[in-house]
């Protein structure tokens, strides 16, 4: 009966990613994107522009080129700082929008 020889493993270096790339800056449309947190029972956003339309059961933010609407019951505007907004309340539904309908992909 012959012995079981594992095969040697050849160490050949693998070409990844250069190291020039990591410092490289996003794509243009990144900085555009917007940004939610869940913190604690809160959603903070980050670059809300203006509150376009606020119930207690709906919440339109203004966040550059999309619209965030928040649904749900109790909803209320913890803190407005900036373009820092803090939203608590029972969210049901988040739904993300372009602002202009007409856009394609790039933005």
């Amino acid at each position: 009966m012959k012995r079981y020889r594992p095969r040697s493993v050849s160490h050949k270096k693998t070409v990844g990613m250069p190291v020039k790339s990591l410092f490289e800056q996003p794509s243009e449309g990144f900085y555009r994107l917007p940004e939610l947190q869940i913190r604690a029972g809160c959603i903070l956003t980050d670059g809300c522009r203006r509150v376009l339309d606020f119930s207690p059961e709906k919440l339109c933010l203004d966040m550059g080129h999309f619209l965030i609407t928040f649904y749900g019951a109790q909803l209320r505007i913890e803190s407005l700082s900036g373009r820092r907004l803090s939203v608590a309340g029972k969210i049901q539904r988040i739904d993300f929008a372009r602002k202009w309908e007409g856009q394609d992909g790039s933005a």
